[in-house]
């Protein structure tokens, strides 16, 4: 599972949709995952869908409305995804006809595995059925690659920015880059020799397993931090903040749980922080709510480097000065 739950919505009343999304958005950013749907209006819309393969690991629900006009039904498009998507969760739904019609309905064409709700039922269905997914995932394995994988995609996003930067320079600026980045390289050189030395006067093979080195995600999220706060990038100054709040609450966080063996507590795994603090269900829903928000912090801010705009800003980029943290 992802931070995005991912909901593939056939309907034809694209209104109704946006008024139901309202409260699931709510609810779903409260435990720290982002509601994202994709709206189909027809059969034919699921069925070019289906073609382009978004359940090869993308959808986790699918709503289907009873009657999606043109005489054309719900039970049609779930025979049509189940033929795609054998044992994705399904929840039928309709105005017009109670739950238990729509069972029998789905019963009678052979479907298996799916919930049936009223409209008015739909948005307590949805919660249930989410609140009973997110259920199977909380568990401290899950909850590192959730983790884990949602900052990786951020680091992706950080590099995507150097480089975008480094090609709004101008040659003297991308040289000025380029050696700052390689500095930061031979620093670290430099502490692994020392580290290295360090090991070697004392050789233990836990202090040779502790070692980690070079370029690394957090060199990098300090080098952006410190350009969008340059005057060369002075129009994304906000960009830095939040790039600083991310280093200070999540980037530790996120070392925490690449780095310590979870320790038995009961019959349940725990794992501590660096200040020796447990993290627990609701300490992992907020660092999941935090990675969600900085998140779109960085996609605004490649968004935003992205910009043709973004062609007119300094070319003269910084040079002779040492940027970041």
């Amino acid at each position: 599972m992802r931070l995005d739950f991912n909901v593939l919505w056939v309907d034809d009343q694209p209104d109704a949709v946006e008024a139901q999304s309202v409260p699931l958005t709510r609810k779903m950013e409260e435990e720290g995952f982002l509601f994202k749907r994709t709206l189909c209006k027809s059969l034919d819309e699921v069925t070019t869908i289906l073609g382009d393969g978004v359940f090869a690991d993308e959808i986790d629900l699918v709503l289907v409305d009873w009657d999606l006009g043109a005489n054309v039904h719900g039970e049609d498009v779930i025979a049509k995804i189940r033929e795609a998507a054998p044992y994705r969760d399904i929840v039928f739904y309709s105005a017009r006809k109670p739950a238990a019609e729509l069972r029998k309905l789905v019963f009678d064409n052979g479907i298996e595995g799916v919930y049936c709700a009223s409209r008015e039922e739909l948005i307590p269905e949805v919660e249930d059925i989410f609140e009973s997914l997110i259920r199977k995932v909380l568990d401290l394995d899950h909850t590192r690659g959730i983790v884990m994988g949602a900052t990786c995609d951020i680091d992706h996003t950080v590099n995507e920015c150097l480089l975008l930067i480094y090609e709004k320079l101008d040659a003297k600026g991308q040289e000025a880059l380029l050696a700052e980045a390689l500095e930061r390289v031979q620093e670290k050189l430099k502490q692994w020799a020392k580290q290295v030395e360090k090991i070697q006067a004392n050789a233990s093979m836990p202090a040779v397993l502790e070692a980690h080195v070079y370029f690394t995600s957090n060199d990098r999220l300090r080098m952006l931090k410190g350009l969008v706060e340059g005057d060369a990038l002075k129009a994304h100054a906000n960009s830095g903040a939040a790039l600083g709040k991310y280093i200070k609450a999540v980037v530790p966080e996120r070392n925490t749980m690449a780095h310590v063996l979870p320790a038995l507590k009961g019959k349940s795994r725990t794992v501590l922080n660096a200040a020796g603090e447990e993290l627990g269900v609701k300490e992992l829903r907020e660092l999941r709510r935090l990675i969600l928000g900085f998140r779109q912090d960085f996609y605004t801010l490649l968004a935003a480097l992205r910009s043709p705009a973004e062609a007119d800003s300094s070319q003269t980029g910084p040079a002779g000065t040492k940027q970041g943290g």
